[in-house]
């Protein structure tokens, strides 16, 4: 796809300076999980409340993220982003305000919801700004730096406690120093001067239909290595220590993989990446069992599943700027952070009714299936080739992303 657009009309990215301002406020939201978690116990709350209460940002994405297009028509996109930083800054200065339960609810929604937000306006910026030649890339250095951002943010934890103010103020510097690198940005998001409608026959066809398939999926496993990976470990006799390991190999190999990934998906295709991605994600269940006899093999598994797992989720966000632009582009990209939110929603139900149907390996079971899922998900979207796109760029809407600049 050629452009025929003037180089100003696409916007301008920093990727380095996104990434850091990325991964800041990454590792806020890392804090924060830990912080309410575990304040929560403290409370003595019941453990399916500290379940409802950690679902309240992925509820907030699934309500928020459909309305990112009209934000972006009616709003300054860079003055959004801002203001949603704000919301979260404020929201989480008000858990020791308020330390209740259920106030904590609707805490924990904004937080959760304003810094989901930012992160599906930066991956809306990356994809518009970037080359077709490098998008999967720079999008997967944002996976690497966010993955490093949750990361960090959680080994932190335990150097600031989890008691009183000391958390709390270090979550909001996080997210404040984040606002202070964003505003340094030059440019921002681009606005649309119009809402695009995208037909259900076209969001099911060719990569658009794999693209969201594949973050369906991510959502619904996502939380698997941090939820009930642990338990299954412990159930099945190993020390805590190693369940706790568990989470952090998975995050490990994401960071390690993200980058190879795009490279490798620029290069020889997305699709294909993302399928290739999704059978060795399909394959690591088999051999964990096995593996639990000798924990470090155990870690090397899990680095291996978060990888694979986690190359769905950059390779399938760049695929779809490949099938859309401008206007249309900001509608796909709701349409795909709205699946990620419900299959978060849905994934760790799912997966914990199979734990308990057999237990524990039904948590095998039910991770290898979604990914079996989207293989066949893909093969039949390939089966359906994309119809062109009939949309024509506004005045204030970027073109085609066929161009030469590169971050």
């Amino acid at each position: 796809m050629a452009s025929h657009h003037p180089e100003s009309s696409v916007p301008s990215i920093n990727l380095p300076l996104l990434s850091v301002a990325s991964a800041l406020l990454a590792a806020a939201v890392g804090v924060s999980y830990v912080y309410v978690d575990l304040a929560l116990n403290r409370m003595g709350v019941s453990a399916t409340a500290i379940g409802i209460n950690a679902a309240m940002p992925a509820l907030a994405w699934l309500l928020a993220t459909p309305m990112m297009p009209w934000a972006l028509r009616r709003f300054p996109a860079k003055g959004l982003l801002m203001a949603l930083l704000g919301v979260a800054a404020a929201a989480i200065l008000c858990f020791p305000v308020w330390p209740d339960a259920t106030w904590w609810l609707g805490l924990r929604f904004l937080f959760g919801g304003a810094t989901g937000m930012v992160f599906r306006l930066v991956e809306y910026w990356i994809n518009v700004a970037s080359p077709d030649t490098h998008r999967a890339r720079n999008v997967g250095i944002y996976v690497m730096a966010f993955a490093t951002g949750a990361l960090v943010g959680g080994v932190a934890t335990p150097a600031v406690g989890v008691e009183g103010w000391p958390p709390i103020v270090m979550i909001a510097v996080l997210v404040c120093v984040s606002a202070v690198v964003f505003a340094i940005l030059r440019g921002g998001p681009p606005g649309i001067k119009a809402v695009a409608g995208l037909g259900l026959r076209r969001l099911c066809r060719g990569g658009a239909f794999v693209a969201l398939s594949g973050i369906l999926v991510y959502g619904m496993f996502e939380g698997v290595p941090y939820t009930l990976m642990p338990v299954y470990v412990v159930r099945l006799g190993l020390a805590d220590q190693w369940a706790l390991w568990c989470a952090a190999a998975a995050i490990g190999g994401q960071i390690i993989m993200a980058v190879p990934a795009g490279i490798l998906a620029d290069r020889h295709g997305k699709g294909k990446v993302a399928a290739l991605s999704a059978a060795c994600a399909l394959v690591v269940p088999a051999v964990i069992p096995t593996a639990l006899a000798v924990p470090e093999l155990l870690l090397v598994a899990m680095a291996l599943w978060g990888g694979f797992a986690g190359s769905l989720y950059n390779v399938t966000l760049a695929m779809l700027a490949d099938r859309f632009q401008g206007a249309e582009l900001a509608s796909a990209n709701a349409a795909f952070g709205t699946l990620y939110a419900l299959g978060s929603l849905a994934g760790p139900p799912l997966h914990g009714l199979a734990m308990d149907a057999w237990n524990p390996q039904g948590l095998m079971l039910s991770a290898a299936g979604v990914f079996g899922c989207f293989l066949v998900a893909a093969a039949w979207g390939r089966s359906k080739p994309a119809q062109a796109s009939a949309s024509v760029p506004g005045p204030g809407d970027p073109g085609p992303y066929a161009q030469s600049r590169q971050p």
